[in-house]
């Protein structure tokens, strides 16, 4: 991925630059798109192929079977007939034009905390995607999507708020917690006892490895210069580097200052026993 510029304060979250136009929200769109929420992971079939944003990656648990939807303006496999209105509701809220709800594949509830200027700048950024026709399955249910409870921080964040709020607001956007939160009994991660302590399993091409700890607990003897190398380098203290999950590729286009408040907020986490 290219690196993106950021043109405009978007939300009190960036420096302002010197000039504003009228591309600003769309590229603070592609900005949280591409390097903090990391749509085409789940949005962008693997492999030499590959069409960006098009859907067909599958996501397979006991509850559902699903395709990544195609997030590009095609009218007729795309969202290019969905409304601004309809597109907001989808990531923030899990539901599609006609109502039904989507898979907790789609992580909304870690979106719902979205400034509504932010949400307006991603939107307008989808709509900027060169269209593709490419027709995903349908989603196949075992058990009927249902509402997710809140995600703990999934809140706006304020004007002029410190950096560890803004490193608060950064981090939910990124789902570090959905990751990085130790399981509970029923697979799914616990943001409430587990919040942040690791221990998920993640098989892949990659092997398998385990979430770590990313509370004080874990990161405590880290300084700040080896957090900011292991989430845009991917490597650890150790000169070890990190697998794939770790998404540092992606995490290399963030800007410093949002390093530094992701960096503020893991500072912050309750740490546990």
């Amino acid at each position: 991925m290219k690196l993106i510029r950021i043109a405009a304060l978007a939300a009190g979250l960036l420096p302002a630059m010197a000039h504003g136009t009228e591309d600003a929200p769309r590229e603070r769109g592609a900005y949280l798109v591409n390097a903090v929420m990391i749509c085409g992971r789940c949005h962008t079939t693997p492999g030499p192929a590959a069409k960006p944003f098009a859907g067909g990656r599958s996501i397979e648990t006991p509850a559902y079977k699903v395709q990544g939807s195609n997030i590009t303006p095609d009218p007729e496999t795309g969202i290019g007939s969905w409304s601004d209105e309809a597109i907001g509701r989808a990531i923030t809220k899990g539901l599609r034009p006609d109502g039904s709800r989507m898979a907790s594949a789609m992580p909304y509830e870690f979106y719902a905390g979205l400034t509504p200027a932010d949400l307006a700048a991603i939107v307008a950024h989808l709509r900027t995607l060169a269209p593709v026709k490419n027709a995903v399955a349908a989603p196949v249910y075992v058990t009927p999507p249902s509402v997710p409870a809140a995600v703990p921080g999934a809140e706006p964040v304020a004007p002029g708020a410190g950096p560890a709020e803004q490193g608060r607001y950064l981090g939910t956007l990124a789902r570090c917690l959905s990751c990085h939160s130790a399981p509970g009994a029923d697979g799914e991660p616990d943001l409430a006892g587990g919040l942040g302590k690791g221990g998920a399993r993640f098989e892949g091409p990659w092997g398998v490895v385990v979430a770590p700890d990313i509370t004080p607990r874990g990161l405590g003897s880290w300084s700040d210069e080896q957090i900011r190398r292991a989430l845009v380098e991917g490597i650890t203290p150790d000169g070890r580097k990190l697998a794939a999950p770790m998404q540092a590729k992606a995490y290399a286009q963030l800007a410093p200052d949002d390093v530094s408040a992701l960096i503020a907020w893991l500072r912050t986490l309750p740490a546990g026993n």
